[in-house]
Formats: structure tokens, sequence, C-alpha cells
């Protein structure tokens, strides 16, 4: 191994041990806010991530980007996330195949 790269994880290694006592700050800080409008709505439609993807029409690298907040979804999406939070039988009684979502019970 390259000497420069071991040095380099030795240093990362005392960073992460620092960061763990509580004496040294992250570089970043990531906030997953489980209780999300996304969430919500995929929860309140009783669906995994794939099945509210497929049924979005968003591929699920999307909805897992929204959910960890690291994205926002479009206005048309959020709309469609507010009715099916209030109404989520009716959302699913309209979607192509209902059947094909595969709903967690």
């Amino acid at each position: 191994m390259d000497t420069e790269l071991f040095n380099d994880l030795k240093d990362s290694i005392r960073q992460m041990k620092a960061i763990e006592k509580g004496e040294l700050s992250p570089s970043r800080v990531r906030v997953v806010n489980p209780e999300n409008e996304v969430t919500h709505a995929r929860m309140k439609l009783g669906l995994t991530q794939e099945a509210f993807a497929k049924l979005l029409d968003t591929p699920v690298g999307t909805v897992r980007g929204w959910e960890q907040g690291r994205r926002q979804p479009p206005p048309s999406a959020k709309v469609l996330m507010r009715v099916a939070t209030k109404y989520p039988e009716q959302v699913l009684e309209c979607a192509e195949a209902p059947a094909a979502y595969n709903r967690k019970k």
C-alpha cells in the first residue's frame, strides 16, 4: 500500500474517533426526517418504496432521495402525495393496475 494513502487512512481513523468522543465536529451532517411528506404518503398507501416509485412512474432512487431529504419532489408529485394522504384508497383505485403495487398489510 502507498505510504501516503496509508497515512491518510490513519488520519481518517483518528478523526472518526475524535468525532465519536465529541472532541471534533464532523465536516458534514445529514439529518433524515422519517416523518416527511413523501414517507407519510407512501406509508398511508401501504406501499414499499419500489411500489410507490412505480405508482409515481419515478425511479426508486428518486423516491429514496425525497425520503432522505437529499432532493425535493416536483410540485405535481407533492400534490399527488397530499391527495394520497387524504384519500389513499381512491388513489390506489385510480391507479392503472392497483394489484401491481404489492401493498403492505
